[in-house]
């Protein structure tokens, strides 16, 4: 038996350029080396496999029944080969039918989600999104995996050996219906506080910034209901007279579908900025580069 260690994989690529193009001259000038060092090459392989694999005729060269039948393996291996490691650079979100993990908030679902499947829906149409739920614990290791190939957000603990890009910065702002009585009065911190608040309890997005702010102001708001999501909030004020401290692009994005609006808060409270992040193993990953180049085309302010 033919031990493959003991084949130089340079002759096989040579002989693979050989069966497809049957001239030494051409083959010669493709890898810019002489035709000696070639025909002394090929001597090396016919040792190595037993046959003379070409014969030279008027045409050029022709196979031997032994180098069309191994021909058929040899060919495929090396253009499976260059096509796999040119894969990076070969990626086409027309023809692709890549799922893409990414996470985000439940904002950023409301927020991002529907205008971005609606242009992929022309530009990309294969392409699909799924949205991964990453606690601040394990978001690092489910990226670091590959799990998770882009995430949105205010992520700190997602630093060494990740890159990350400015989307835009979110201010806070206040939400209550249109017809709520605070509208009346002047709206001071001590005002705000004679109704009860909607509070939202979410530990791993940027938003459990503001609640700890709260906390270490010692805002004693009279908390009617804690959530966990920001998605159920306009449906409760609409029909109350509770008031929550939300994200302004929330009010964006549901402020025409409930009747409820959102206001300047009477509260300094911080900004938080939201960024694109991803690991470096994707870094020159084309189409992770296409991916969140889309998005940020998209979505920067």
């Amino acid at each position: 038996m033919i031990n493959l260690a003991k084949i130089d994989v340079n002759l096989l690529y040579l002989f693979k350029l050989l069966y497809e193009y049957r001239n030494i001259k051409k083959v010669s000038e493709l890898l810019d080396i002489s035709q000696s060092a070639i025909s002394h090459s090929m001597k090396r392989l016919r040792l190595c496999l037993g046959d003379q694999l070409f014969y030279r005729t008027s045409s050029g060269l022709t196979p031997t029944p032994y180098a069309e039948e191994i021909s058929k393996t040899i060919v495929t291996c090396f253009d499976s080969i260059q096509q796999s490691i040119n894969s990076n650079l070969n990626f086409d979100p027309l023809k692709s039918k890549r799922v893409f993990n990414v996470s985000m908030t439940d904002v950023g679902e409301i927020l991002f989600l529907p205008k971005l499947i609606s242009h992929l829906a022309t530009v990309a149409p294969d392409i699909s999104i799924e949205i991964v739920r990453c606690s601040s614990q394990n978001i690092q290791k489910e990226m670091e995996l590959g799990n998770v190939d882009i995430a949105i957000g205010l992520l700190p603990e997602l630093s060494t050996g990740f890159y990350q890009r400015r989307l835009f910065t979110q201010k806070y702002k206040l939400m209550l219906r249109k017809e709520h009585p605070l509208l009346s009065e002047k709206i001071t911190q001590d005002s705000i506080l004679n109704y009860k608040h909607i509070s939202i309890s979410s530990k791993d997005t940027g938003h459990s910034i503001i609640e700890k702010y709260l906390q270490n102001n010692h805002i004693n708001r009279v908390v009617a209901s804690k959530l966990t999501h920001f998605i159920a909030v306009p449906y409760i004020l609409c029909v109350s007279d509770f008031i929550a401290t939300v994200p302004e692009k929330l009010d964006e994005m549901t402020g025409t579908h409930f009747d409820v609006i959102t206001i300047d808060h009477p509260l300094q409270l911080p900004e938080i900025q939201i960024n694109i992040f991803w690991h470096a193993r994707l870094h020159e990953d084309s189409a992770n580069k296409w991916l969140r180049g889309l998005i940020f085309d998209l979505f920067s302010e």
